[in-house]
């Protein structure tokens, strides 16, 4: 038993000893040298190696390029003045507040809803490339500084007698029973004051929740919050142009720098758009009528025309321009939130309160240029460029008028309240020469593309 033992351990401790003989043999393996790759690797942003790689290669002077991005990627991110750095969903009262910035500035987005947009973005950019900064996707710090300095942004009124008088009810169905309205007026005081303040009636329920029934309970004498939609003075600009791609019509002063922008409709049938050129205006018109001619409509000529009486929801809303290209104009809309797309019969659209304020900008004569783009348009040169002297600064422009916005009258094409009075010395620049009286009807050949 004991010799069997020592066989089994005997047999046991070399097949253990055997096991242990090829590992011993082998060569020691080095260690991976993990510390000094860490160190030969320069700590460094991705992409940072690519960026000093190319910025190391020569260029050639055949090669071109390329030009710097508008907005600069920055290495670590900055505060905004404590804004949001992206534009907000829905409903925000920093966009109200910059909707309100540019409409008082005469770069109008359309209408002020608080709702971030194409429209808001695009007035915005035009904005800050005609003051000579950096255009953005967003409100940067620079742009964001200029929306706290606004005075007032919103502010309180009250209803007044005279904007309940210029509401005429539900809009009547047929032509002829419109033809017997006294004024084309609005069909419920919340659309009024909506349109008097450059607004919705929906923004306007969301600055006011304490009115519960809108808008039956609207009445003069309640107070409201709406926006204060009071405008920059402007001098006359020495051209309009309107780019029929953009659906956007611009104005330049006399050193050929953008002063305003409006967004227009313009005709929703391509066949229908003009011909790029040089127009003028040739007549204008407060609170033009409307004659209805139903052949322009497709429909029975049997029945006549009609003359459809004056108001903010007259087809040609409560402003005409005529152009010397006959069947054109420039005037308002009775649907201010269809602006800015392809939508009229031909003639270029405005809201009303950016037809009337165009209307005091304006004269028979002004140039009226048809462009694509308004990136094709070229200003003449200015009379300052040609005498070799300097433009006006920035510093010597008219201030900005603490009056509100006037409105113009639906029946009497008169303002419902009157701005405030021009420093002196201001009123050869802030009020272009009135044109002779032009009778307060869009021409009848204007019908067909209204």
């Amino acid at each position: 038993m004991k010799r069997l033992i020592g066989s089994v351990l005997a047999c046991v401790c070399g097949v253990a000893m055997a096991a242990e003989a090829p590992q011993a043999a082998l060569p020691p393996q080095e260690e991976v040298p993990f510390k000094i790759v860490i160190e030969d690797v320069p700590e460094t942003a991705p992409g940072a190696e690519d960026a000093q790689e190319k910025k190391a290669q020569p260029v050639s002077g055949d090669e071109p390029v390329a030009e710097e991005a508008e907005e600069t990627p920055q290495d670590e991110p900055q505060l905004n003045c404590g804004h949001v750095l992206s534009p907000p969903k829905g409903f925000d009262q920093e966009v109200l507040m910059l909707q309100i910035f540019l409409d008082r500035n005469n770069f109008s987005c359309g209408v002020i809803d608080g709702v971030w947009g194409e429209g808001s973005r695009l007035a915005m950019r035009a904005w800050q490339k005609a003051n000579g900064l950096r255009r953005t996707q967003w409100v940067d710090v620079p742009l964001y500084g200029k929306l706290a300095e606004m005075e007032e942004p919103l502010v309180r009124v009250t209803i007044s007698p005279e904007d309940a008088a210029r509401v005429s009810g539900p809009m009547p169905p047929t032509w002829a029973e419109r033809a017997k309205l006294k004024q084309m007026g609005y069909e419920s005081l919340g659309a009024c004051l909506a349109e008097k303040y450059h607004t919705s009636e929906r923004t306007l329920r969301r600055l006011n929740p304490g009115v519960i029934n809108w808008p039956e309970d609207l009445a003069p004498g309640l107070t409201l919050l709406v926006p204060n939609v009071r405008t920059a003075a402007l001098e006359q600009p020495a051209s309009l142009v309107i780019a029929l791609e953009e659906c956007v019509l611009a104005g330049f002063d006399r050193a050929g720098q953008l002063c305003l922008r409006f967004p227009c409709s313009i005709a929703r049938n391509k066949a229908h758009l003009p011909k790029v050129g040089e127009l003028t205006v040739k007549n204008m018109a407060p609170a033009p009528n409307y004659t209805y001619d139903p052949r322009n409509y497709g429909q029975d000529p049997s029945v006549g025309r009609m003359v459809v009486p004056a108001g903010p929801r007259n087809p040609v809303g409560s402003r005409w321009i005529g152009l010397s290209l006959a069947g054109y104009g420039i005037h308002g809309t009775p649907r201010p939130n269809t602006v800015g797309r392809p939508e009229s019969r031909g003639c270029f659209r405005l809201t009303n309160w950016n037809a009337e304020k165009l209307f005091e900008l304006v004269r028979p004569g002004t140039p009226v240029v048809i462009v694509k783009k308004l990136a094709d348009f070229v200003p003449p040169k200015s009379e300052a460029e040609t005498s070799g002297s300097k433009p006006a600064s920035a510093a010597e422009k008219p201030a900005e008028s603490e009056a509100a916005a006037p409105v113009a009258d639906a029946a009497a094409g008169q303002p419902v309240s009157a701005p405030a009075a021009a420093p002196e010395g201001a009123a050869e620049k802030t009020a272009p020469a009135k044109p002779e009286q032009a009778p307060a009807q869009a021409p009848e050949e204007e019908a067909a593309h209204a």
